[in-house]
């Protein structure tokens, strides 16, 4: 019987950790907290681009279910899933997971609902400017487009 070979792994971050000079965790999340201030408003900016074109396609979703159009409606609002909730918009994340969600409902069944699409663009309105309406009503509208999602199957 040969003899196993043991393989050391290094581990870096605990090396960084142990060493003096190095940032603490305050330090740390103060500097990544500038690092996200600083990419903020163009994030924002791109947020709304995003938004923007679910709007645009999902107004042409009302004369009925194109495969493009729902393409790029997930597309975007993926993208908006993806760096929301990193912007203090975690509601609005939500809101476009479950328009991701409905579309992929819509293509693996072959249903379709225009006024679904549409109930989810106005969350995703709603849920842009949070401040602008109390907790209670954001629930509201996120568990209003859960089950809207959750009756395609």
């Amino acid at each position: 019987m040969s003899q196993p070979k043991i393989f050391k792994y290094e581990n870096r971050l605990a090396g960084v950790v142990v060493t003096r000079g190095g940032l603490s965790a305050r330090q740390a999340v103060a500097a990544a907290e500038a690092a996200v201030g600083d990419l903020r408003e163009a994030a924002l900016a791109d947020i709304d681009a995003r938004l923007g074109e679910i709007y645009a396609a999902g107004e042409q979703l009302r004369a009925g279910s194109d495969p493009q159009l729902m393409a790029a409606v997930y597309q975007a609002s993926n993208r908006v899933l993806a760096t929301a909730g990193v912007f203090g918009l975690e509601e609005l994340g939500r809101a476009c997971h479950s328009l991701c969600e409905l579309i992929s409902r819509f293509e693996a069944t072959g249903r379709f609902s225009g006024p679904m699409v549409t109930v989810h663009l106005d969350g995703l309105r709603l849920l842009r400017c949070p401040d602008d309406h109390p907790a209670e009503r954001r629930r509201e509208i996120l568990a209003g487009l859960s089950q809207i999602t959750a009756a395609v199957r």
